[in-house]
């Protein structure tokens, strides 16, 4: 079975498909970018995807975890496979490791996807973080809904309730450990959300000189929408697209337009990848 060991003793287990420049995909388990993303990009790229630690057969180890941590654990997964520099991507959580990943790591991508997420968390955000970490340590249900705007009672749902009740929305959300194996590690991923706050860092991100999409959805949060606007206006040339119709799910839900959008972006800036056919 493929698996790299990286921070001295982190087993991470993957999956790569196709051939050429590599195309990092990364959140939680591997699975959900292996139904929508993997068969698509893997045509013109090297797609890799792995479990984040406390996921899928990844090594879970012990202490809270950081997006230091996780973003560590990334440039450990790239040298393992010897690659130098890739393209990365993520989504929720994945998009936080994405920019953490070019902060702490700069030279190491050659264009950044952040997909889903904010570059800090106001007071209704950090105290949402903190009943989803409860509500996972007692074993409740998580990340059913994202957080309310101001004025609202409930933020909107995470996933398209239609696509959740679809064949194969069963089929994406019922494969893989999702979030964690276990509550704590369900607990301790949310966790790495109550302290990100990239606004000391504000300056940093001029220094980022490589392409980088900001993607959200339409129907996800107000918040989330201004705080990725916002985010994008940190990074030099830095690409902002909302995606119609789209919730916090997008890569899964939307897969085709969500797909095309960053195909989009990776095309108008020369990185289009190539068939090896």
């Amino acid at each position: 079975m493929p698996r790299v060991t990286v921070d001295g003793d982190v087993e991470l287990y993957y999956e790569s498909l196709g051939e050429g420049t590599p195309l990092v995909f990364q959140a939680h388990d591997h699975t959900p970018w292996l139904f929508l993303q993997a068969p698509v990009f893997s045509q013109r790229y090297r797609v890799l995807a792995y479990d984040r630690r406390g996921t899928g057969r990844s090594a879970s180890p012990a202490g809270e975890w950081t997006a230091a941590d996780l973003a560590r654990d990334l440039a450990g997964f790239l040298d393992a496979l010897g690659i130098a520099r890739a393209i990365v991507a993520g989504s929720s959580l994945g998009g936080v490791v994405t920019a953490q990943f070019a902060l702490d790591h700069p030279g190491r991508a050659l264009a950044l996807v952040i997909g889903h997420t904010v570059p800090y968390l106001d007071d209704a955000g950090r105290a949402w973080v903190a009943a989803q970490v409860a509500d996972a340590r007692a074993g409740r249900p998580v990340i059913a809904r994202q957080p309310a705007d101001a004025g609202a009672t409930e933020g909107p749902p995470t996933t398209d309730p239609a696509f959740a009740a679809s064949a194969l929305g069963r089929m994406v959300l019922t494969t893989g450990t999702g979030l964690g194996r276990t509550r704590e590690d369900i607990a301790r991923a949310i966790a790495v959300l109550r302290d990100h706050d990239l606004r000391p860092r504000r300056s940093e991100h001029a220094t980022i000189d490589v392409p980088t999409l900001v993607i959200v959805g339409e129907r996800e949060p107000r918040s989330t929408i201004d705080g990725a606007r916002e985010w994008a206006s940190w990074i030099p040339g830095a690409e902002f697209l909302v995606l119609p119709g789209a919730h916090h799910a997008a890569p899964r839900e939307a897969g085709p337009a969500w797909n095309a959008a960053v195909q989009a972006f990776l095309d108008r800036r020369g990185l289009g990848g190539e068939s090896t056919v």
